[in-house]
């Protein structure tokens, strides 16, 4: 089956579904043409998790419907971001002995070892690997080398992360998706896409977290020495400050995002000012003090970084990343968050903008982070395409090693091609 002239990718959460539409622009290889950006509600999922089937499938097709009639075709096939609690993450160690003669590494002692690294993983039970990557290897103890073919030396190490997810969660996601008459093309943990594309490379050299506020978690991954250093998932997001509100206001859920999306700024001042928000369904004016406001919110927003600043301590980089840290995701919207975050984490934090040189927009864009995360799963789609397969539904993750080991040839190791492709420190 020939590959499709766009590229969609589908990020699927417990507030809204977001569908991107991409194609390669032929003038420029390295600039993406963004076709279509669709934001709906989404339906059936809590907490990153499938509670509904039919309700989710319902919401889903629903998206998938108006972002073919922006673009004028049908949509078959799409890459689906992964995230949440149900994401794990395991570092592993592999040790082999260099196979030839002259000691000379080759391919097939990178396949071994990251293959032994696996076999000694632990906590994988019952979870379907989506990503295996490489972090940094070791020729007869010398430490930090990133790419040892050609090399010499007798003991070939590498210290390995596997980022794994629930097989019932990966399953039910991939039913979702199915049920709505699309082919998955592949699972990707989100936050590697995005971090992997929206950070230049002196970021990934310096050191730069990019944290990702959802709506039940946030996410980040560090990177340093242009390595993924550390990754992991807090179930803290921007869904706890609307219930913080509701209950700390005494309003309804509804009134409470209103508030947090329309009127609270974690950064103002306020002190006599008040705000009056009808009630809908009770057809009642009510006043809300925006001190109060203030008040309830950055308490929430503050544990949110304080959990990240936990998580950095445990890699010693509490207070200790040059490149700072970067917010994306829906709740890095909210007006005053990165000064909390400046004040918390004790680092240089900007919110993501991408640069006009590598992608064209639609003219409706405006520069919306919540769309951040579906137009980076689509430019590492695009740019990775080669690890895609377009002859068939292969319902598969990226980066998978067993199945890059199986399909070697003579050429040299597949499996390494794609990391190499994925990666850009190898």
């Amino acid at each position: 089956m020939a590959r499709d002239p766009y590229l969609v990718s589908i990020d699927i959460g417990s507030h809204s579904i977001k569908v991107c539409v991409v194609k390669e622009l032929l003038s420029d290889k390295d600039k993406l043409q963004v076709l279509a950006l669709v934001d709906r509600p989404s339906a059936g999922i809590r907490r990153g998790i499938v509670t509904n089937l039919a309700e989710a499938t319902e919401a889903l097709i629903s998206a998938v419907n108006d972002t073919e009639a922006i673009i004028g075709l049908p949509i078959r096939r799409a890459v689906v971001g992964l995230g949440g609690m149900s994401v794990s993450f395991t570092n592993t160690h592999g040790l082999v002995v260099v196979s030839r003669s002259d000691n000379e590494i080759t391919d097939s002692d990178l396949d071994r070892v990251i293959q032994d690294s696996l076999t000694k993983a632990f906590g994988l039970s019952g979870s379907e690997i989506i990503h295996v990557i490489p972090k940094n290897f070791s020729i007869d103890n010398q430490k930090g080398i990133r790419y040892p073919v050609g090399m010499t030396g007798s003991k070939l190490e590498v210290e390995t992360l596997v980022i794994s997810v629930e097989n019932s969660y990966l399953r039910n996601f991939t039913k979702v998706v199915n049920q709505s008459n699309i082919d998955v093309l592949s699972q990707i943990y989100t936050p590697l896409a995005s971090s992997d594309y929206i950070l230049a490379s002196k970021q990934k050299k310096a050191g730069t977290v990019v944290i990702d506020i959802g709506y039940n978690s946030t996410s980040y991954l560090i990177w340093e020495n242009e390595e993924i250093l550390s990754s992991g998932v807090i179930p803290v997001g921007s869904d706890h400050i609307t219930s913080d509100l509701a209950v700390g206001l005494q309003t309804t859920i509804e009134q409470a995002e209103v508030i947090k999306t329309q009127y609270l700024d974690l950064n103002a001042n306020s002190t006599t000012q008040t705000i009056q928000l009808e009630d809908p369904d009770l057809h009642t004016l009510n006043t809300f003090s925006l001190s109060e406001i203030e008040e309830i919110a950055k308490l929430r927003a503050e544990e949110i970084f304080f959990l990240v600043n936990k998580e950095l301590k445990k890699v010693n980089r509490q207070g200790k990343l040059p490149g700072g840290a970067i917010l994306v995701g829906g709740g890095s919207i909210l007006n005053g968050i990165q000064e909390v975050a400046k004040e918390t984490l004790r680092l240089s934090v900007h919110k993501h903008t991408f640069d006009p040189e590598k992608v064209n927009f639609v003219s409706d864009y405006g520069g919306d982070p919540k769309f951040t995360n579906s137009i980076s799963l689509a430019a590492y789609a695009t740019y990775h395409a080669e690890d895609i397969d377009y002859t068939q539904s292969v319902n598969k993750p990226l980066s998978r090693l067993s199945n890059s080991i199986s399909s070697r040839n003579d050429s040299g190791s597949a499996f390494w091609d794609t990391v190499r492709k994925i990666l850009p420190w190898t």
